[in-house]
């Protein structure tokens, strides 16, 4: 093989004992040079490393404070509107059941009464109906029924007259409400409470009578958080005024409540500055009733971890910075070590210290090597290798194209004993297949490949080859001849690669592929040939293993696409996200199978690949992308992996083991955690409230889930529904009551939430097939 140029110098010099190779005089201009380029050297160094340090901590400090602000913002927002939303259902459910109980015949008959004894049984019945709407799920405090014309009301304590109140004006001022139905505040109490009016008959401005019901500021404050960490929560009415709040009490309150009042806008997040303080505002306006939610946060309290953030990323930058000089110091000796060996290996009596002209050591080795030059004439003549290693020495540097002029090729041809008569030639790429299920690994793949090459060299004749070479992991092999037409060309190409395939698999046992270019005229273009024979063995992944591919064949086109299934691949998401195995493997397949059953450009499969494992491996993404920095390498290799893959069920069967496997796995642990924790819950929550009036809906508020998830959920984890565990669980106390103590059957049905004892002695006798009598008998005769 040609060896570079002045290596033979080189080696001559540096091979010679260190006694006689010239001296340089090493004290005077050498020790100035080499500081001189070695200072420079430095200062790049650490211009290079603490500049992009610094930039990366400046700006990773503020994208960390913007980043927090935000979250913290959103988390507010959120909390906000679930707060929101539990008041106003809470105050919509107690609108629905006045308007329910005005609306009832006995309220509607009753406000047409005068004040009198004859009509106590009614006045009775309106007091019962208005406890019965009063559930402990509504926490009023008080309701209140008036009748303005009759002079009379009924309240949760007693029946009374106009005349038996303190301050009956406060109730007939409720009967100027310019509307039918209104949420008012109470500031006379201490706390204010809020009220809800209604006039009776519903929608009439003119009132015969009322419906107040009074909720307290304390019950208000349940619905809020309890356990807000930042800021506080703030209702008010629609008059500006405060009503309750959760969290820390708001500092200046007053001076707080007047800058909201007079700002302009509506909803939405926004700063403002109180008493010096720099305040975060989430304002929520409600459709409803005209209430103002607000959401406010101290910015300093928000920032606080962005400052930890900041702290902690200038002392890493610090140390990266020493870091990076002790490194830069470090690299910059070790690069400068060759440069000074190279000094003294080439450098003579008239080198260092005669020339004076040499800004540093790289001028001065220019110079030298310039002489080393000159004899390159001399040494290329003595230049002796084996006749194989120069044969393919050339046919390498033909397939690179360092090969220029058709006459020179021509007479080097000729000197290597190469056939110079043909009229085409055509490159012939050979690459294996796979060695699984071989008797091979990957480290003989460089061994097989020249044993490839030994069998392609012997089975096609010298004079219509030139030396196979082996290159980009493929043996290519260039052919030519004579023969004029395509055909014969194509025959010929086919009988060889035929053979050289059967050779392979009867000797070596691999399989191998066999990429064929166009025939060319010319030898000045093998490299072309090389390049189409290569990328003809690409197409196996649509073809398939141990194939003869013609370039002419598999490519496709002009304008050829190949289509992207969406369809089949969303179901096979849709499947993947169910968990569903068997559909998920199944759709999996036809997706790859619909990706190549078209005829498109080898680059069209692999995007097509990498676009579905992007769409597979995004099920699995949290709100959050993962970080670059933890997932580039690994998703690398996958990447490398997956366009190295050679055949369609190769293909399935990494997808199947490498992608769809583990997402199943992690989905189906993920959904049988969460379903087993939450079903665990409710089931506590009905041991617990058994003798109430449980109900799903009041769970699925007090869990923060919807009621028609929470029951399909609860009923997939337990085996039965909601209300079956509930009656199964009260019946099971109602056994364990009817053994174990003396209580009377009406008075367990009474805990048990039943309405009469009959309909509890129905459904226990439907359960055990007998009375709650009969089975207190026979279980205490036992």
């Amino acid at each position: 093989m040609d060896l570079p140029r002045g290596d033979a110098y080189n080696r001559t010099a540096l091979a010679r004992p260190e006694s006689t190779r010239p001296r340089t005089r090493e004290g005077d201009t050498m020790k100035l040079r080499s500081r001189t380029y070695f200072t420079r050297l430095l200062i790049f160094s650490l211009l290079l490393g603490t500049i992009p340090v610094a930039l990366v901590g400046m700006i990773s400090y503020f994208k960390s404070s913007s980043i927090v602000q935000d979250k913290v913002n959103q988390s507010s927002m959120e909390a906000l509107q679930q707060t929101q939303l539990r008041v106003e259902q809470m105050l919509k459910t107690i609108d629905h059941s006045v308007t329910q109980l005005i609306s009832s015949p006995i309220v509607v008959s009753a406000m047409e009464l005068p004040y009198s004894a004859d009509y106590y049984r009614t006045y009775n019945e309106l007091y019962q109906s208005m406890i019965r709407s009063q559930t402990f799920e509504l926490t009023v405090s008080n309701m209140t029924v008036v009748n303005l014309i009759g002079g009379w009301g009924v309240d949760n304590n007693n029946i009374f007259t106009m005349s038996d109140l303190n301050d009956p004006d406060r109730l007939l001022h409720y009967e100027s409400i310019p509307v039918f139905s209104a949420w008012v505040t109470d500031e006379e109490n201490e706390p204010p409470s809020i009220s809800l009016v209604k006039k009776i008959p519903l929608n009439s401005l003119k009132a015969r009578g009322l419906a107040v019901v009074t909720v307290s500021e304390a019950e208000l404050a349940k619905l809020l958080p309890s356990d807000l960490h930042l800021g506080s929560i703030l209702i008010l009415d629609g008059d500006n005024r405060l009503l309750t709040y959760g969290g820390n009490e708001p500092a200046n309150e007053e001076d707080l409540l007047e800058r909201l009042t007079g700002r302009p806008g509506g909803e939405g997040q926004f700063d403002m500055l109180v008493d010096g303080a720099k305040l975060s505002v989430i304002k929520r306006q409600s459709s409803y009733n005209g209430w103002t939610y607000l959401s406010i946060i101290p910015i300093k309290e928000m920032t606080r971890d962005s400052r930890s953030i900041g702290w902690v990323t200038l002392a890493v930058c610090f140390l990266m910075m020493l870091a990076t000089a002790a490194l830069a110091l470090f690299g910059s000796r070790s690069f400068y070590q060759p440069v000074r060996r190279l000094v003294r290996a080439i450098g003579g009596p008239s080198g260092l210290s005669s020339d004076h002209t040499a800004r540093d050591e790289f001028a001065l080795i220019e110079s030298r090597l310039q002489s080393m030059l000159q004899t390159e004439s001399r040494l290329s003549a003595q230049v002796v290798g084996q006749a194989r290693e120069l044969k393919s020495f050339l046919v390498l540097k033909l397939l690179r194209g360092e090969e220029k002029e058709e006459g020179q090729l021509a007479q080097k041809l000729q000197e290597f004993g190469f056939p110079a008569d043909w009229r085409w030639h055509a490159a012939l790429a050979v690459q294996i297949d796979s060695l699984e299920g071989t008797r091979y690994s990957e480290r003989d793949v460089d061994l097989l490949l020249f044993a490839v090459a030994n069998i392609a060299g012997e089975l096609i004749p010298a004079e219509e080859r030139l030396d196979p070479v082996l290159m980009d992991q493929s043996s290519i092999t260039l052919i030519g001849g004579t023969e004029r037409t395509e055909p014969e060309r194509r025959a010929r190409l086919l009988n060889a690669a035929e053979r050289i395939q059967e050779s392979v698999r009867r000797y070596l046992d691999i399989p191998i592929s066999i990429g064929i270019s166009r025939s060319r005229p010319s030898l000045l273009a093998a490299p072309v040939s090389a390049e189409e024979a290569l990328e003809a063995l690409r197409y196996r992944i649509r073809i398939g293993p141990e194939s003869v591919l013609f370039i002419e064949d598999v490519a496709p086109g002009e304008g050829t696409r190949s289509g992207f299934p969406h369809r089949t691949v969303k179901e096979l998401c849709d499947a993947v996200r169910l968990t569903d195995g068997a559909q998920s493997r199944e759709l999996l397949g036809q997706s790859i199978e619909l990706i190549f059953r078209e005829q498109a450009d080898w680059r069209q499969y692999h995007l097509s690949l990498i676009r579905l494992y992007t769409m597979l491996t995004e099920i699995m993404q949290s709100d959050s992308a993962p970080s670059a920095e933890a997932s580039s390498d690994p998703e690398k290799q996958l990447f490398q992996r997956l366009l190295e893959l050679n055949s369609q069920e190769e293909i399935r069967q990494w997808f199947e083991e490498t992608v769809l496997n583990p997402i199943l796995s992690k989905l189906e642990q993920q959904r049988k955690s969460h379903a087993q924790l939450v079903a665990g819950q409710l089931a506590a929550m009905i041991h617990a409230g058994y003798d109430t009036e449980i109900t799903l809906e009041a769970c699925a508020a007090q869990l923060n889930y919807h009621p028609n998830h929470l029951g399909p959920l609860f009923g997939r984890e337990m085996g039965i529904s909601f209300s079956e565990y509930l009656q199964q669980y009260r019946l099971k106390i109602a056994k364990q009551w009817l053994v174990e103590t003396d209580m009377r059957v009406g008075e367990i049905a009474e805990r048990l939430t039943y309405t009469n004892s009959q309909n509890f002695i129905r459904f226990f006798r439907k359960a055990e097939d007998m009375t709650p009598g009969q089975y207190r008998e026979r279980h205490r005769r036992d």
